[in-house]
């Protein structure tokens, strides 16, 4: 007969043997997802095909929304290659210093959104190849003081320098048909006509750009304009497929439809800005940590934040705090997660798209502890059965606690005997219930409480 010593160690290499098959222990693979796949999360699909007729193209949106093109151009959703539009710079060289510095303007208040020079550039308004030679200094001058009636050509702004008028006015009366030779050029190379940019998720311009341009500053025409485009101010789910045509390939986004945010009708653009056009306005929260006396945690940029982000509106947690206020009380208690100090984030146990596991968490049970808390994962010869069953959670308040090691109460031995009551067949105590107080904590003795390789009531 085998004596102890022996039977341990045949555990030992079951347990050993099961680790080198499975990887891990305890996995519970009917709810385990597949490992993300490398690479983005979009799918690897070909441009989607459009009819040139109903699209203006991406340069052509910028021309009136400046501020988001600037954001938009930034991130991972512009054309490949892509830029703000500009003037070519052909003929850069044999500019004079000051039509140098306007042509700088004119790029900087992307002008080129919606004004072709040499082939680049939008079609929102007419081409500038010959303007200087069509229209006269004091026309030109005119025409960008005053808004043209007609048009929906926005007027320069009204603290800008005269200075800089006459620099940008500069540059116009070079463009004297030189471009010309370009402009067909880029025209025979242009590429098949593909949708790109603000029209893959906003859907053709042409009917709205053309309503804008008619609207030309009517407050009620310009309304109705706006309705010809899709704005993101349908409902969740219209919104959120619009996302989700393209974010398909990843297992964080392909079980969004499915998911308790999307249930209760919160779409990605609650979370995500597909361009920052300002920064959003932090939540004023509700609770105000301690933490904030002791140290202060550097900020980034706001447009570096959002860029580094996934393009969150907010930092979390701030962001699901915005919902989750209940959560946002139990990590200001004085034992929780490092989530207010910022050196943990929400995602990093709670999946925000959806996941078949409780609570949303990224892994199944006590497995998203375990990335974290690695020496408690075993295997052991023994194992507590509460934390096989039911997890870290049965005994510890995972976002914050009055108790030491955020226990869900305050005395260890009173947690213990909420299982341990040897009562109606209920695992007991080799010890009378009442008889051990003076002993101290459970744990005082039953020192390996998580597990043990070497003895089955813990005690080493």
């Amino acid at each position: 007969m085998n004596s102890e010593p022996e039977i341990i160690l045949q555990r030992l290499a079951l347990a050993a043997l099961l680790l080198a098959v499975c990887g891990v222990s305890r996995q519970t693979f009917a709810q385990r997802m597949p490992e993300p796949k490398r690479g983005p999360s979009v799918a690897s699909q070909p441009a989607v095909l459009g009819k040139p007729g109903d699209y203006v193209g991406w340069e052509t949106c910028s021309g009136c929304h400046r501020a988001e093109a600037q954001s938009f151009m930034k991130t991972v959703h512009a054309p490949t290659g892509g830029g703000l539009p500009t003037a070519p710079t052909t003929f850069g060289s044999s500019l004079s210093p000051t039509a140098a510095a306007g042509k700088k303007i004119y790029d900087d208040m992307v002008c080129g959104g919606c004004h072709k020079i040499g082939g680049q550039g939008g079609e929102g308004g007419p081409a500038l190849d010959d303007v200087g030679a069509r229209l006269t200094r004091e026309e030109v001058t005119k025409r960008m003081v005053g808004r043209r009636a007609g048009t929906v050509m926005p007027p320069l702004p009204p603290d800008m320098p005269d200075q800089k008028i006459n620099e940008l006015v500069d540059y116009m009366m070079t463009l004297k048909g030189q471009t010309a030779a370009a402009t067909q050029a880029a025209a025979a190379a242009a590429p098949p006509f593909t949708v790109t940019g603000c029209e893959t998720c906003h859907g053709p311009g042409k009917a709205h750009a053309d309503a804008e341009q008619n609207a030309a500053g009517d407050p009620a025409k310009e309304t109705a304009g706006a309705k010809l485009i899709f704005t993101f101010h349908a409902g969740p789910k219209e919104n959120s497929e619009r996302c989700l045509s393209c974010h398909i390939t990843s297992q964080h986004q392909e079980i969004f439809d499915h998911s308790q945010h999307f249930d209760v009708g919160v779409s990605c653009t609650e979370c995500h800005a597909s361009h920052l056009v300002k920064a959003q306005a932090q939540a004023v929260p509700n609770v105000h940590y301690p933490q904030a006396v002791f140290f202060q945690v550097p900020e980034m940029p706001e447009m570096t934040r959002w860029l580094h982000s996934a393009l969150l509106k907010q930092t979390q947690p701030n962001l699901c705090f915005r919902c989750h206020g209940n959560v946002q009380a139990q990590f200001a208690l004085p034992v929780h997660h490092p989530v207010p100090e910022q050196l943990m984030k929400c995602s990093d146990c709670h999946s925000p798209h959806g996941s078949i596991n409780r609570a949303n968490l990224n892994s199944p049970l006590w497995e998203t502890c375990f990335n974290c808390h690695v020496e408690k994962r075993g295997p052991y010869v023994y194992e507590h059965a509460a934390v096989r069953v039911e997890g870290c959670a049965v005994c510890h308040n995972p976002h914050g606690s009055t108790n030491h090691f955020m226990l869900a109460r305050r005395e260890g031995r009173q947690l213990c005997l909420q299982c341990h009551t040897g009562f109606h067949g209920q695992a007991g105590v080799p010890h009378g219930r009442l008889g051990f107080q003076t002993s101290g904590e459970c744990t005082r003795c039953h020192v390996t409480i998580h597990g043990s390789n070497l003895d089955a009531n813990f005690l080493r």
